[in-house]
């Protein structure tokens, strides 16, 4: 009868982990003074925006930023001398734990603008329809002159 070996027992060739970031006693972070920074009107729809998403309302103004940048586009650049300019990108990244509201916040912002973009994508559809139709009259009006 054949015997089954021992085992090797494993030993990792790599040293143990350091855990030192996977802290959970880590400090709150500091306090978004919506008031000092934005409009009232602003402010408020942050704060209202955030409680509606159960997230921090730094999560919502990170998007808001993001989202503003984006808006503007390639129209303008800033440019603080001559020779040098930037265009509006904001990169901001939310930073938390899981189940810490970060999707919802974003979605705070890209909901409203996405309902918007709906609106404003069937008023281009309707006017390209438009432009084909009068794309062949003018193909059929060039065949029939040449």
């Amino acid at each position: 009868m054949n015997a089954i070996p021992e085992p090797i027992p494993f030993k990792p060739e790599w040293p143990d982990a350091d855990t030192r970031l996977l802290r959970t006693d880590l400090p709150e972070p500091p306090v978004l003074a919506l008031d000092d920074l934005f409009l009232p009107k602003w402010a408020a729809w942050l704060r209202g925006a955030a409680i509606a998403k159960g997230a921090p309302p730094d999560y919502v103004v990170a998007s808001v930023l993001s989202v503003c940048g984006s808006l503007i586009g390639n129209t303008r650049w800033v440019s603080p001398w001559q020779g040098w300019a930037e265009p509006p990108v904001i990169w901001s990244v939310v930073i938390g734990s899981p189940s810490a509201g970060k999707s919802p916040a974003i979605d705070a912002v890209l909901v409203p603008l996405k309902r918007v973009e709906r609106g404003l994508r069937e008023a281009a559809r309707s006017e390209l329809k438009e432009w084909r139709g009068k794309a062949e009259v003018a193909k059929l009006a060039e065949s029939a002159w040449k």
